[in-house]
């Protein structure tokens, strides 16, 4: 008689993840851990999602610095205002750069083994008609989504962070496979299929 043995080893994994809407709309944090629960694994999390929240807000917010600071935490997700990561140069070294250095550093002081991950975002459905008049790269979903994309890359590269790259994914569902609809009826925000992509 010969017996075969399938080991099968849970990962657990403590997330807290740091944003605004694009975070919760649809609860994102709970539908990942379940989506780990699906496959055998565990993702304890927590959650700070106020509307609007820039990286600069963050930065000196008490609530989401107790919270890095409440755990052992292995990813702290961070993301972004869905405009600001499309911003030009000068208002991005003012604006963001310093603020996501500061919440990097902030994860690392609190845990040496925590590791930032920035959460890209995607563009808008049409591109962003409020700023397209100052930031020509606006005018289309696929310029300002390049612009995000090249700014969060930018991001993990100087912070040494990892990339939870929704945008590029979402990128590829829109060319390949349009007819999924990603975005809820505001052209910003995403559908459940959407959150289902990020």
């Amino acid at each position: 008689v010969v017996a075969t043995f399938s080991a099968q080893s849970q990962t657990t994994k403590k997330v807290l993840f740091l944003g605004n809407s694009y975070t919760a709309a649809n609860d994102l944090p709970l539908m990942v851990s379940e989506m780990a629960t699906s496959t055998g694994d565990v993702l304890e999390y927590d959650s700070y999602t106020p509307g609007c929240y820039r990286f600069l807000n963050r930065a000196s917010d008490p609530t989401s610095l107790n919270k890095i600071s409440a755990d052992n935490w292995d990813y702290v997700v961070l993301q972004g205002q869905s405009q600001e990561t499309a911003f030009g140069q000068g208002l991005l070294e003012e604006d963001v750069y310093p603020y996501v250095e500061i919440l990097s550093d902030a994860i690392r002081d609190n845990n040496t083994c925590s590791q930032p991950l920035l959460y890209m975002t995607w563009g808008r459905e049409n591109g962003d008609p409020t700023n397209c008049q100052y930031a020509s790269w606006m005018c289309t979903y696929e310029d300002m989504d390049d612009a995000i994309r090249n700014t969060y890359i930018f991001m993990a590269e100087e912070n040494n962070a990892e990339l939870a790259a929704a945008g590029a994914v979402w990128r590829y569902l829109r060319e390949n496979h349009p007819s999924i609809e990603l975005y809820a009826s505001d052209g910003s925000h995403h559908s459940l299929a959407g959150s289902f992509a990020a």
